[in-house]
């Protein structure tokens, strides 16, 4: 959640990155936190994995590379990555993958994103696609504000909405429909600024992290019904932070420790929050990117 009250404007603009509201919405502390203290994320291997095989999707979208050179660029992307890591005296925060298999997942995811999925992506989109635009106009009795949504489509196009996913498992496509939130976010944000029509086809390009990939679609719909319901939801949700803010500021906002992301393993404020009280247990969940 960001607040711009330096914008000219008497109205305050609230800007929120559906990274942001997965986080806030599945513990609100955790946010708080994040956004307090970037500096405390880690970069892990299965989130850089996932980044170095989107850079070689972006490379080949671009058209600055041959399809048959994907796994190579995203390799390269991986490795630059961390040498650049440790330049900083940073290292790679080991989950679940053993590093010596890491170039090998990178290829396969890859190459299972050429195979799979590439040939059923429309061409003319556009890449990373950057936005940030007012979704809503809140006036109550304690705030006025303009809610905007802001973040970056992984690749956008007329006909549907596109995100590269690195994953320890197949996606069920019942569930992406009924609880995705970053597909609503997205989907209300391009309509808003007038891109795209209702009902809008958000798909996920999903490859499996091991070491024999396979790519997998899995498409949802979103309707205007599920744009009003995130705005909606978004703005109960920034109504109770800014209450809280504004009367006890030093306090804690909600903490949720019932999720398998909260443990030392997954959650980079962990040591501030829950981490000051219990030692982390051990979980072998992995994290979806």
């Amino acid at each position: 959640m960001r607040l711009d009250n330096n914008n000219g404007y008497d109205v305050t603009k609230v800007f929120i990155r559906q990274s942001w509201l997965g986080d806030a919405l599945m513990c609100p502390e955790r946010a708080r936190l994040t956004a307090l203290h970037p500096e405390t994320r880690k970069e892990n291997d299965s989130a850089m994995m996932g980044t170095a095989v989107h850079a070689g999707i972006e490379n080949y979208l671009r058209d600055e590379i041959d399809i048959r050179d994907i796994a190579e660029r995203s390799v390269y992307a991986f490795r630059t990555k961390e040498a650049h890591l440790k330049a900083e005296g940073k290292s790679i925060n080991i989950t679940n993958t053993d590093p010596k298999n890491w170039d090998k997942h990178i290829v396969s995811m890859a190459e299972a994103w050429a195979r799979d999925i590439m040939p059923h992506v429309p061409k003319g989109g556009e890449c990373e696609y950057k936005f940030e635009t007012k979704v809503a106009h809140v006036d109550n009795e304690l705030f006025e504000y303009e809610l905007w949504f802001e973040g970056t489509m992984d690749y956008f196009h007329p006909q549907g909405i596109w995100d590269w996913k690195t994953a320890a498992r197949k996606y069920y496509q019942a569930e992406k429909q009924t609880q995705n939130v970053q597909s609503s976010v997205y989907a209300e944000a391009s309509h808003a600024m007038g891109m795209i029509d209702y009902p809008v086809e958000f798909n996920f390009g999903v490859m499996i992290r091991n070491a024999s990939s396979t790519g997998q679609i899995v498409s949802i719909t979103r309707t205007p019904e599920h744009g009003q319901w995130i705005i909606d939801q978004t703005i109960a949700l920034v109504n109770n932070l800014l209450t809280v803010q504004a009367k006890m500021p030093s306090t804690r906002w909600i903490v949720n420790d019932q999720h398998y992301l909260c443990s030392q393993r997954w959650c980079p404020v962990w040591s501030m929050c829950k981490g000051s009280y219990i030692t982390s247990e051990t979980t072998n969940a992995e994290e979806a990117n």
